[in-house]
């Protein structure tokens, strides 16, 4: 990981809600093809600990989320009508017993992450007969 990803997940995590932020428009690419903004990595950070995710748990998304991006098992357009064009991806990891989940927005080259986070197995299963219609 990123070490600057990191410090910034270790700056977010010891804000408070809500709290402002310097530079909040600075892009972090989490690789080629897609990237966080300052405010919306902080926003991931306050809602996946929120969801009682540990810090452990938040830089093993962030870790896989270059692998799910450029070899998804499951891409699917997201249908949500907030983020027209935007689409749903996937794999599944043994290691924790959960799918990571990308949900990419924009129609450029390098895409804005909308969401990170993880899915139990049933749920990706779920998925991926979506994905297969």
């Amino acid at each position: 990981m990123n070490k600057d990803i990191k410090s910034y997940i270790e700056e977010f995590s010891k804000m408070k809600e809500g709290e402002k932020i310097s530079n909040p428009e600075l892009c972090i690419l989490i690789c080629d093809r897609a990237q966080f903004t300052r405010r919306s990595l902080k926003h991931f950070v306050e809602s996946r600990l929120k969801a009682r995710n540990s810090k452990e748990e938040i830089y093993y998304l962030i870790d896989k989320a270059p692998e799910v991006i450029n070899k998804p098992q499951i891409n699917i357009s997201n249908t949500n009508k907030t983020y027209p064009n935007s689409f749903l991806l996937g794999r599944f990891y043994g290691d924790v017993n959960k799918a990571v989940i990308v949900i990419l927005d924009r129609d450029n080259d390098i895409r804005d992450i909308i969401s990170l986070h993880f899915k139990n197995k049933s749920d990706f299963d779920y998925l991926i007969k979506l994905d297969s219609k």
